[in-house]
C-alpha cells in the first residue's frame, strides 16, 4: 500500500506516545494541542496502518516560519522513504497556506538529516540557532552533538 502521510488524529496519540524519543517531555500531546489550536501542523506517516514517523510545520516560528521540525522516523522504518514523505507533505502544505519558503535548523553533526535535507533541496542559509538542550537528540552520539543549528531553507516557488 506504500506510506500514506497525514495529520495526526486522537486515534494516533497512544502509539505515537509508545514511540516518543523523550517521553518525558510529552511533545506528541504539546504537538497534538497546538495543531488543534492551529499554530502547527502535526503529521504521521503510515504504513499499513501503523505509525513510522512523525513530523511538524511549526506555523508560528517567528522568522523561520513555517519551520519543518522534530521529523522522526522511528528505526525500524528508517531508509523506506518516510523522511522524504513527511516532509514533502509538509512542503504541499506550506506551498498550500501561501507560504514561498520552508525553514529547518539541523545539528550540522547529523549524518542521517543532513544529506536528506540536501537531496530534497534545503540549501544552509549561513545562520545558526544555539541550542541548549534539543527536543530531540539528533546525533546517537552525544559527544558529536552541535550546540549549533545550521538553518537551511527551501524555495517553494521553484518547481
Amino acid at each position: 500500500m506504500g506510506i500514506i502521510v497525514r495529520p495526526a488524529t486522537d486515534s494516533d496519540l497512544d502509539a505515537l506516545r509508545a514511540n516518543e524519543p523523550r517521553p518525558e517531555l510529552g511533545l506528541v500531546d504539546k504537538h497534538f494541542a497546538a495543531q488543534q489550536a492551529g499554530t502547527l501542523l502535526y503529521v504521521v506517516a503510515v504504513e499499513d496502518d501503523t505509525p513510522i514517523g512523525t513530523a511538524v510545520l511549526d506555523l508560528d516560528a517567528d522568522s523561520m516560519t513555517p519551520e519543518l521540525r522534530n521529523m522522526f522516523v522511528y528505526p525500524a522504518a528508517r531508509r523506506k522513504g518516510a523522511g522524504r514523505a513527511l516532509s514533502r507533505y509538509l512542503e504541499d502544505e506550506a506551498r498550500k497556506r501561501g507560504f514561498a519558503a520552508v525553514y529547518l535548523a539541523v545539528d550540522p553533526n547529523n549524518e542521517k538529516a543532513v544529506p536528506l535535507y540536501v537531496s530534497l533541496e534545503y540549501h544552509p542559509t549561513g545562520e545558526h540557532l544555539f541550542v541548549d538542550e534539543p527536543e530531540v537528540e539528533q546525533v546517537d552520539d552525544e559527544t558529536q552533538a552541535s550546540e549549533h543549528y545550521a538553518i537551511y531553507k527551501k524555495s517553494l516557488t521553484v518547481r
